[in-house]
């Protein structure tokens, strides 16, 4: 069985940051993608800055996860 690292988020750092806890506090193991760069320089990672952090899951828990992220985000 082949897994493979997907993005499911991208934002600002505390938007990031707070998908990245609620995902791995319900059991989703997920990983922030630059998050330093994304900090203090994001317009080296990202067009224009936007959105620089980047929330990595297993391509096997992308339901679940964009469930979770979709109740954080509409809420």
């Amino acid at each position: 069985m082949k897994t493979e690292l997907i993005v499911i988020f991208r934002g600002n750092p505390a938007d990031a940051g707070i998908v990245h806890e609620i995902l791995n506090d319900n059991g989703i193991m997920a990983n922030l993608r630059n998050e330093l760069m994304g900090s203090i320089a994001p317009w080296y990672v990202s067009p224009g800055g936007a959105n620089p952090i980047e929330v990595e899951i297993l391509d096997k828990d992308k339901d679940a996860a964009q469930e979770l992220i979709d109740a954080f985000l509409n809420q």
